[in-house]
């Protein structure tokens, strides 16, 4: 008992500082640390402008309304283009044969 009440500071010393280190080594281990939670926040913000960046479902429903006007507008004027083709044939073909004539 007479070591007890000599030490009792020390060892009410020792057991605070065990206490305490282990406090902080779990606050440590359990929490971020500023610095990294300033990155990851930075990180969040980054994600969130290229997001909002992004077209919205209604600007993707406005494209695909729009390329299948494109498209309609294609396919009606492929018969046009198919009897261009054919002129233009018929063009080069009267010419190659003219060409010929003069020699």
């Amino acid at each position: 008992m007479d070591f007890v009440l000599e030490w009792w500071k020390q060892m009410l010393a020792a057991g605070v500082l065990i206490v305490g280190a282990g406090s902080i080594a779990w606050l440590r281990a359990t929490f971020v640390s500023r610095v990294k939670h300033d990155e990851l926040a930075q990180r969040v913000n980054a994600v969130e402008k290229t997001i909002e960046d992004l077209p919205s479902a209604e600007d993707l429903h406005d494209l695909d309304k729009r390329l299948i006007e494109v498209g309609g507008k294609i396919d009606a004027l492929s018969p046009q283009l198919g009897d261009l083709k054919r002129v233009t044939d018929l063009l080069m073909e009267n010419e190659l044969r003219g060409s010929k004539k003069c020699q």
